[in-house]
Parts: C-alpha cells; structure tokens; sequence
C-alpha cells in the first residue's frame, strides 16, 4: 500500500496525550503540511495561532467551557435531561494546539482551514503522532479578550482547531462508511 494511503487509514482522534512536548522542528514540519494545503483561489488568508505552552492552552479551554455551558443555558432543554459531563480540558492536554483563524469575508476560509488541518494530522499521523479536530474552539469568538490575547483581528473570525502530540491512548478504529452514488 501507498504511504499516504497508510497515513490515511492510521489517522484516528486522539483524545489523550503524553506530557511531553513535541520538538521546534516537528512543530515546523507540521505547520509546513498545512502550508502546501490548497486554498480557494490560492488565496492563502490562514493564519495559523501556534499554542505550546500549557498554562494559555487551559486558559482557552476554561473559557470555551465556560462559553459552552453559557449556551446550553440558554438552549429550551428538558428538565430531565442531565447536563453535559465536564470536561477538564476541551484541549485533552495536548502539548501542541493550533488555532487557524482567517477574513470573516472569505467564503471559503472554513474549507481552507479544513483541508490545512487535514494535512496536519495526516502528516502527524505518518511520524506516529495523534491529533485530534476541536470544534469547540470557535466558541472563543464569544470572548473578545481571548480573541485579543491570540492577536485575532476584528475582522477575522476562527475557522478550526487542531491538537497534536504523542499518544496515551491507542482507541480501537472505527468502522468507516462510504455512500457513493455513482452518474455515468
């Protein structure tokens, strides 16, 4: 089989990590897979907001929780239906996060980001790394001191999230589908 073929099929979610940071010239190739990512246009508007130390990366973890637990106030639930459990850190302690922010104007800059991240866990993936897409991280869009302190433009907005680092899990894979209808 294909080596990139191999990346593809080893890739999974890691959702817990080592406490080991990963060296400057591993941090570099990574963000040097995201760079030969295409983006619409070869408008190359990413930029990305590289967080390796610990105590920033458990500081946007509180606010995005505390900015989750603001929306599902708000949200009409039943009164059965528990709460969400809490999450220590939304980050899974990861020695390496990378916010990928970009023009609110940009149509594409979502799918941008997606398939620069796409790169990064696949190369991750490839030098048995794991990595894992966060969501939740554009829950900081509702924290403008955050937005400040990670230099996020007003007119720029979040457009994905990645963590990275050595594994401390080894999950089972997961059934992968495919729905392929074919036009000939």
């Amino acid at each position: 089989m294909n080596s990139v073929m191999d990346a593809i099929k080893k890739r999974i979610s890691i959702r817990a990590y080592q406490e080991k940071p990963l060296p400057e010239d591993v941090i570099t190739s990574l963000l040097e897979a995201a760079r030969y990512a295409p983006t619409a246009r070869n408008a190359q508007q990413l930029e990305y907001k590289v967080i390796t130390s610990q105590a920033l990366s458990k500081k946007l973890s509180d606010r995005i929780m505390a900015a989750l637990h603001k929306e599902i106030a708000a949200m009409p639930v039943p009164p059965t239906m528990p709460p969400p459990p809490p999450r220590p850190h939304i980050f899974y302690f990861a020695p390496l996060v990378i916010i990928i922010a970009g023009p609110k104007d940009n149509l594409w800059i979502d799918s941008d980001a997606a398939l620069g991240v796409q790169n990064i866990m696949l190369y991750a993936a490839s030098i048995g790394l794991g990595s894992c897409f966060i969501g939740m991280a554009r829950l900081l869009e509702k924290d403008s001191e955050m937005l400040g302190e990670l230099r996020i433009k007003d007119d720029q907005r979040i457009a994905a999230c990645v963590v990275v680092g050595y594994p401390d899990e080894k999950p089972a894979p997961k059934e992968k589908k495919l729905k392929a209808e074919y036009f000939t």
